[in-house]
């Protein structure tokens, strides 16, 4: 019987299975075993120590829809999304043309801008939390050298202000992020287009209006998306900056998380906290997702 010649497009089970089997693999061992785990705990009452644990059905997630604070972390969570996605796609988009238009220029201020993305975000926390210092900070200080004492704050110590002040510092760690991602979308687009576009008589913000800002639309969207799974689960800079303080008022569902399983010893609760916040990454996600595919499609 004659073998059949090999099909690149259309590989045997085997070469899918050695190809693919690792990785599934690995797949399903540290990310779909553990949400199922963690699903599992949180029908139990367990304080992470000892051996057996309480099986309460679903009293975890019934005490969750009625936790006030967890509904106020879920609310803080869409703050630091919606800020995020308004603050850095278009900064970071501008400083991304800017940079593209600069040419050679304007290298040495691409690295300027991504140093903020390079530093570690535990000394980020700790410099910042020196500078919104309300006696010894140096906002306060500039502000009061200024004349402005009346501007003065506690960036950190107001709970209805200091949401919005750890939003900024995110987005200002983040935004040199984005720039890359826009520039390098911006990079790839063929010089053959502005050619075309420059002998049609296009000015130069026309060109990025109407030409190179809808072909980085794909971009943009995954941008979004990454901006909306980031800020849902966002965790590090909160912990050491504001401990989810004052009163909850910084708390996102991850911090919240970790206060449940490390500081009261709820395990099984946390667990429950860990699988809403999973189902509503997850869906809110899919919902972005489907929201702007006919924006790519266009």
């Amino acid at each position: 019987m004659k073998r059949k010649p090999y099909d690149p497009l259309k590989p045997r089970i085997t070469t899918l299975l050695w190809m693919l089997g690792p990785a599934v693999v690995m797949l399903a061992v540290y990310l779909i075993w553990p949400i199922f785990q963690t699903l599992k705990l949180s029908l139990y009452d367990w304080n992470g120590i000892d051996r057996k644990a309480k099986a309460i059905g679903f009293g975890n997630w019934v005490e969750l829809f009625h936790d006030h604070i967890f509904w106020l972390s879920v609310k803080n969570s869409f703050i630091l999304l919606l800020i995020s996605a308004l603050v850095e796609i278009p900064i970071g988009l501008g400083l991304a043309i800017l940079i593209f238009r600069g040419g050679k220029r304007f290298r040495i201020f691409k690295f300027g801008y991504f140093f903020p993305f390079l530093m570690s975000t535990v000394g980020i926390s700790i410099l910042f939390k020196q500078i919104f210092d309300t006696n010894f900070g140096l906002i306060n200080q500039v502000l009061g050298i200024l004349h402005l004492s009346g501007l003065e704050q506690d960036w950190l110590g107001n709970k209805h202000l200091a949401i919005y002040t750890v939003a900024l510092l995110i987005c200002w760690q983040y935004i040199p992020f984005y720039m890359l991602l826009f520039l390098a979308a911006l990079n790839g687009i063929s010089p053959d287009i502005e050619e075309a576009a420059a002998i049609d008589g296009a000015a130069s913000w026309k060109f990025t209006r109407y030409i190179q800002i809808p072909l980085i639309r794909g971009a943009m969207i995954t941008a979004l998306l990454l901006i909306v799974i980031g800020s849902l689960k966002y965790f590090d800079l909160i912990w050491v900056l504001t401990n989810g303080g004052p009163e909850f008022s910084t708390s996102v569902m991850a911090s919240y998380l970790y206060t449940l399983a490390f500081k009261n010893y709820r395990v099984g609760y946390a667990s429950t906290v860990a699988g809403a916040l999973f189902f509503i990454v997850f869906i809110t996600a899919i919902s972005i997702g489907r929201i702007t595919k006919r924006f790519r499609e266009v």
